[in-house]
């Protein structure tokens, strides 16, 4: 293991992105866990408002990131729709830090947080097309240190800004937030450019190279219709079952993220520190299981990893429900951590596998599959916890794991079904 990290230092630029992406974990992590408590104690918003507000946040980076994702793919230029999406982020929450009015939030919300968010996907687009690898087990290794590294910045950052938060309020936290933001465009603008040729111009025999036999038929996808072959109907719906069932998982994952604070500081009566403890131990539970996932990923079926995590995800949901003390839900983090390290690691480069010609997009999509699921769980939230209060909020997202877990395990379409509706066209 020792061996594969100094390979990777080896790497040109690994080290500088690496650091990229720590500085923009840590911006991350002092603004996702408070921004939903930031809107309803200090900007006054009600939970319909609040999920709404979420949403159009959501939308927004679903737009952007899609966008980014297809024109890269056709120019190449990771490097300066990063740097565009760092600045957006940065000017977002510093207008946080003076604004408060629920119409002039919204119009941050579209115009800078939204577009601020697709930093994440274009960090990791940005990453594999300028990392030079010698084959795809270090490609995969390496994205999966990157995600270790963001997970790294979780372990402390919800707690640093909690202490943050306690000194100077919301407006220290953000001001601090926008800084990192900042300070992670200036590495990524003073990394070194590599040689290496557009990925949306690769031949053909490069694409095949780079994906494995299960991932062939897949090589058909275009960024310009984002679709894979017409003619290969069942290697088309495998792509879309999983983005739908990632759908699914991710909306679990950013309804926790907003519906568990509020549950830790109103429904159970703690404080901000529990939250951050929480959420760091979380962090740091992801760290050695995203190594081991990234050392073995090239040998594990990701498909059946991912119907493993989507298990552990309903087992977690229900867990949440039935405990009453903040120490319960403690140990259960070590099951939301399982859940982030698969889904990270293995959901991510399987979707990459299905997309090898077409980088920008296939980390776009993985990115949007979550994205999508929090543009339905910001309203769905405040719908349900203001009908249902937090426990029966927590049951009802248990189900949506299930669904993936049955999309992983056995979809409505198989190949005989696929096969009867969906022939191939003769050559």
């Amino acid at each position: 293991m020792n061996s594969r990290f100094a390979s990777l230092t080896r790497i040109p630029s690994f080290l500088p992105l690496a650091g990229a992406t720590l500085m923009l974990g840590i911006a991350m992590s002092f603004t996702a866990p408070y921004l939903s408590l930031f809107s309803i104690e200090h900007a006054g918003m009600t939970p319909l408002r609040l999920g709404f507000f979420m949403t159009l946040i959501a939308a927004s980076g679903v737009v952007a990131s899609t966008w980014a994702g297809k024109w890269s793919d056709r120019h190449g230029h990771h490097r300066e729709l990063l740097l565009a999406a760092l600045g957006a982020a940065a000017a977002g929450f510093l207008c946080l830090c003076f604004v408060t009015d629920y119409l002039a939030l919204l119009a941050i919300g579209v115009l800078f947080l939204g577009a601020g968010g697709s930093a994440l996907s274009l960090v990791f687009s940005f990453g594999r097309a300028a990392l030079v690898v010698r084959n795809e087990a270090e490609r995969a290794f390496a994205t999966a240190t990157l995600r270790t590294v963001l997970s790294v910045a979780w372990v402390f950052g919800p707690s640093v800004g909690a202490l943050i938060l306690a000194a100077t309020n919301f407006y220290g936290l953000f001001l601090f937030a926008a800084l990192g933001f900042l300070g992670c465009a200036v590495v990524v603008w003073r990394m070194p450019r590599t040689r290496r040729a557009a990925p949306a111009t690769a031949s053909p025999a490069a694409g095949r190279s780079a994906a494995s036999p299960s991932s062939a038929p897949e090589e058909a996808w275009s960024a310009s219709d984002a679709g894979l072959a017409a003619s290969d109907a069942p290697s088309r719906l495998r792509l879309w079952r999983t983005v739908l069932a990632l759908t699914l998982l991710g909306l679990a994952a950013n309804a926790t993220m907003i519906v568990l604070p509020l549950y830790i500081v109103r429904g159970l009566g703690g404080t901000r520190i529990d939250v951050s403890i929480m959420l760091g131990l979380g962090a740091l539970l992801e760290i050695p299981m995203m190594l081991a996932l990234g050392a073995r990923g090239a040998t594990l079926n990701k498909v059946r990893w991912l119907a493993a995590c989507a298990a552990v995800h309903v087992v977690y949901f229900i867990a949440v429900a039935a405990v009453s003390r903040i120490s319960w839900l403690i140990p259960m983090q070590a099951l939301s951590a399982f859940v982030v390290a698969v889904t990270s690691c293995l959901g991510m480069t399987y979707v990459q596998d299905l997309l090898p010609r077409s980088p920008g997009a296939a980390t776009a999509l993985f990115f949007n599959a979550a994205r999508v699921g929090s543009i339905l769980s910001g309203v769905l939230s405040g719908v349900l916890v203001g009908a249902l209060g937090y426990r029966g909020t927590f049951l009802v997202y248990g189900v949506l794991p299930a669904v993936g877990l049955w999309l992983f395990l056995d979809p409505p379409w198989r190949s005989d079904y696929v096969t009867r509706f969906f022939p191939r066209r003769r050559e």
